[in-house]
């Protein structure tokens, strides 16, 4: 503007001030180049500097060249050249074609940077829902915040029965209100359960990534399978009964789950690592004999059924803090729309708002009310039943090596997922499997039971004795 003013140039309108793309030319860039076509009056085009021009060269030089043939001339006012002469427009051109080098420099630059962190399983870009993202570049960490937590159990109701509409309502009574399409993304997302997918590392395909797990990617599958039926994202091949452990074991070389295969030829069953390159294949009848002696540590003997009776109430008990928990957020929730509802009664009687749009908060308000209490009560029903479950709890322990071996498909899962949630890994070298993270009612089903052996001559255990 005070260029033009000094110089004596009348200013017919102003371009520019906002993104556009690089690639094509604007809707701003195709207005001016429109407006100074029609208006045969127009002599200059100002630019700060030729490569705020246009970030493509290619694009730009012509442009410059169609307006010199119209007698336009283009003139950076911060370094004073302009497509005037013949050296002034291949100024101006070297100028923008340098412009463009260096920003695809950069952006290659940026790019490399994103590739090298997401192939290390770091992810550097913006972070899903229920995330919070610190540090930079390859030192970045992702966390679950407060709606992570409760996406990890959105995950567990899944795993559970509730159907898309249940999780909703018992999302929004602790503070989290989504729509049904949110909800399918974030159940059918393998990020929430480690993963990581990115068109810059198609080739990679999907890999392990840093982040915090909501959910077991063997349990994330497991959701995909309820979800089959309504959608086809992630639907794996079927699992065959004949080889269970599919997707549970992982290699201890590369921690890859093994898949199963079939050698026609000779009509048996095969597990091997899905890692390329790694060539581990064991047979089935030797991977289900070992895990079935997995199972048999946990059998329990009758002289010591009393005191695991006794064990497994008391771990039963500690696995009803999670609906304690949730008890206390929705208490929470509770007293905060009480308070709400509270807000409003005062703000219509003090005449703040009308009788309408009393009622209409209100009714909302004690909707949100009932719903919270219809759940607040069944967490108290969970916390009350926790004792009833104790027989059933101890009746499947007892037999879990014949419960898996006689057992379907969906029990050997069942019977894998409670004992090993996190999976179990095959050891190459050993050709045994290395068990971490296991239930902890089965660590101390094993310990009663070493104790029992090491201490037959007594004829009870206590409990006393139990934790010493």
């Amino acid at each position: 503007m005070n260029f033009a003013k000094d110089n004596g140039l009348t200013i017919k309108g102003y371009y520019g001030g906002k993104h556009e793309s690089a690639k094509t030319p604007g809707k701003m860039f195709k207005e001016m180049a429109s407006a100074v076509k029609k208006d045969k009056n127009i002599a200059y085009i100002l630019v700060t500097k030729f490569d705020r021009f246009s970030r493509d060269a290619g694009q730009a030089i012509t442009m410059l060249t169609e307006l010199r043939n119209l007698g336009i001339i283009v003139k950076s006012v911060n370094t004073g050249l302009d497509t005037k002469t013949k050296e002034g427009f291949m100024m101006a051109s070297q100028t923008l074609t340098m412009a463009q080098w260096d920003n695809e420099n950069r952006v290659d630059t940026f790019t490399n940077g994103r590739i090298n962190c997401l192939s290390k399983g770091v992810w550097s870009e913006r972070a899903p829902r229920g995330y919070k993202k610190t540090g930079k570049s390859i030192n970045t960490h992702c966390y679950l915040d407060e709606e992570g937590l409760l996406i990890k159990q959105a995950f567990k109701w899944k795993l559970r029965g509730h159907t898309n509409a249940q999780i909703l309502t018992l999302l929004e009574a602790r503070g989290m209100k989504i729509t049904k399409q949110t909800l399918h993304w974030i159940l059918t997302n393998p990020f929430y359960a480690g993963k990581i997918q990115n068109k810059l590392i198609a080739d990679l395909g999907m890999i392990d990534g840093e982040q915090e797990k909501a959910v077991s990617y063997n349990d994330f599958l497991r959701v995909q399978d309820i979800l089959a039926d309504k959608t086809g994202r992630y639907r794996h091949k079927k699992e065959k009964p004949e080889c269970p452990l599919s997707n549970y074991i992982r290699c201890s070389k590369d921690d890859t789950h093994f898949t199963s295969y079939m050698v026609k030829s000779k009509g048996l069953n095969y597990y091997k690592c899905n890692k390329v390159g790694c060539k581990t294949n064991v047979s089935a009848k030797e991977m289900h004999m070992k895990f079935e002696a997995l199972l048999e540590k946990f059998n329990i003997n009758d002289e010591i059924l009393q005191v695991f009776t006794f064990v497994i109430k008391d771990v039963l008990h500690e696995y009803g803090n999670e609906a304690e928990e949730s008890s206390k957020m929705l208490r929470k929730r509770l007293t905060e729309v009480e308070r709400e509802i509270k807000d409003c009664k005062i703000r219509f009687a003090t005449g703040k708002i009308d009788e309408e749009a009393y009622q209409a908060a209100k009714e909302e308000l004690c909707s949100r009310r009932d719903m919270i209490s219809l759940q607040l009560d069944d967490c108290q029903i969970n916390l009350s039943n926790l004792e009833s479950a104790v027989p059933e709890v101890v009746a499947t322990c007892s037999k879990l090596e014949s419960l898996w071996h006689d057992g379907d498909l969906e029990t050997k899962r069942k019977v894998q997922d409670l004992v090993f949630p996190n999976g179990i890994v095959w050891d190459k070298e050993k050709r045994n499997y290395r068990t971490t993270g296991r239930n902890k009612v089965f660590d101390l089903i094993e310990k009663i039971s070493r104790s029992y052996n090491k201490e037959q001559e007594q004829a009870v255990l206590t409990p006393v004795q139990l934790y010493a």
